[in-house]
């Protein structure tokens, strides 16, 4: 079994694009359609890595985010951002709250999601 890759996204079509790349890449991808559900997957597979779209139902993404960060348990999981905000000079200031000391995330990828560019990144991460 391949190390696990959470992926939280509500549109369905997302995960579904994601664990098939992943699966055939040797990944155990596990879904998520909102951050109430990430958050428990989190807790319950401990996965290896995590990609996160910003705009999901309940705390949303950002705030999905900040929870993983000031969680001792799951601070240290790598995260993907993935979302269809260009990432340009103002993306940062939207993913980070000042005065807080929350490390920026350890990627972006932009939807559409390009199968080879995530396989990448994720491979990177996790090496």
């Amino acid at each position: 079994m391949g190390k696990k890759i959470l992926i939280v996204d509500d549109e369905l079509e997302q995960i579904d694009f994601a664990s098939t790349v992943l699966a055939e890449s040797g990944y155990t991808p596990i879904g998520a359609m909102d951050s109430k559900e990430g958050m428990k997957k989190v807790k319950a597979e401990k996965p290896d890595l995590i990609l996160l779209d910003i705009m999901i139902p309940e705390r949303g993404g950002i705030g999905m985010y900040h929870d993983l960060k000031h969680d001792q348990e799951t601070k240290n999981i790598p995260v993907i951002i993935v979302t269809g905000i260009a990432r340009g000079a103002h993306f940062e200031d939207i993913m980070m709250t000042p005065g807080q000391d929350i490390p920026a995330p350890d990627g972006y990828i932009e939807k559409p999601m390009n199968a080879d560019a995530m396989l990448k990144m994720v491979s990177d991460l996790l090496s």
